[in-house]
């Protein structure tokens, strides 16, 4: 896995130049050039581009029986849906090392950690353009033709508001047809957001719930900082809207998922909630407390993973949140990685 940050997470800015919008840019686009040696050395090593929509379709369903017959909790319906979002997000991380784009969301967190909770949309976000700008970058990295015999055709978008509690993640949610050839494969949706800044690392990945389709063009994503997506959901689940409380339980799942499968860095963590508490106009944080009445919802969302086994109820979750996330908020821990191994924060060693 590459890591690559754009600066010290003590001092990233989150203005960034703008990258103008080249002319005709919702013209249809091809394969970008730097894939050409790519997909000569495909066609050299295996079989070639897929010859018809229908082999590839073929192709998807068959990959999906295969990986749910390996790991069944994933379903393969699941894993079609996913392999779609993986085709459309392949067209918006095409331009490889000059991208700008980042992978947010459940889609993000699938793509570090497979056997995470489903999803129903994709996440995007961008520090470097307007909404309206953003928009139309992504239809024109929608339309590339990536030799897939896939296609993402735009049919509508609307606002969306983060509220008086996070003005900042105002947004588009953005609508697009899926076709492999002439069959229609349902709608994505796509959540679309402008905004100040991150604070951590950027990760650029092979995402890690991609079917094996070695004959399909494929990039990397670029993925939301962890530390930032931790203070995304920390700050959203203390924060009140509108005088009720969060009812977002998929946020502790994640956030327990996150504490299971990462090593975070506390100095790091530490810098991200602040800077989101901040962004959201909330007093500084000295512990995550869970909104009254959460547990049903949690319940259900974490039994669907293998997480689900030691921290199947909100209880156990909660106590896992004392270990990992209180004492970085109330300041006992401020250097130091947090073992995902161990459960627990381990300190600086020489």
């Amino acid at each position: 896995m590459e890591s690559r940050s754009m600066s010290s997470s003590a001092d990233r800015c989150p203005a960034a130049m703008i990258r103008p919008c080249s002319e005709n840019c919702c013209a249809k686009s091809r394969i970008p050039p730097h894939w050409d040696e790519e997909r000569k050395h495909w066609a050299m090593s295996e079989a070639g581009p897929y010859a018809s929509a229908k082999a590839v379709d073929d192709a998807i369903k068959q990959a999906a029986k295969n990986a749910a017959a390996a790991k069944p909790l994933v379903s393969v319906s699941d894993r079609i849906r996913q392999a779609y979002f993986d085709r459309f997000l392949c067209r918006v991380f095409s331009e490889g090392s000059a991208s700008e784009w980042l992978l947010k969301g459940g889609t993000g967190m699938l793509a570090r950690v497979p056997d995470s909770r489903a999803t129903l949309d994709v996440d995007l976000y961008r520090s470097d353009l307007t909404l309206d700008l953003a928009l139309v970058e992504l239809r024109r990295l929608a339309s590339i033709d990536l030799g897939d015999h896939f296609r993402f055709e735009y049919a509508t978008h609307e606002m969306i508001s983060g509220g008086g509690k996070q003005p900042y993640t105002d947004g588009y949610r953005v609508s697009f047809e899926i076709y492999i050839g002439t069959s229609r494969k349902g709608r994505l949706s796509v959540d679309l957001v402008v905004s100040a800044g991150i604070t951590g690392e950027i990760v650029v990945t092979q995402p890690a719930n991609r079917l094996a389709l070695p004959r399909l063009a494929s990039a990397d994503y670029r993925l939301y900082p962890v530390v930032d997506q931790i203070a995304d959901k920390v700050c959203a689940t203390v924060a009140d809207y509108s005088g009720k409380p969060s009812s977002r339980e998929k946020d502790l799942v994640d956030l327990v998922i996150l504490a299971l499968t990462h090593d975070v860095d506390a100095h790091s963590l530490g810098c991200a909630v602040a800077t989101e508490a901040r962004r959201r106009g909330l007093t500084p944080l000295s512990a995550l407390t869970i909104p009254t009445g959460w547990g049903a919802r949690y319940a259900k969302e974490i039994g669907s993973t293998p997480y689900g086994r030691d921290f199947g109820d909100v209880g156990a979750a909660v106590g896992l949140m004392r270990e990992f996330l209180d004492p970085v908020l109330d300041g006992r821990v401020t250097t130091g990685t947090w073992s995902h191994a161990s459960l627990r924060w381990e300190p600086v060693t020489a």
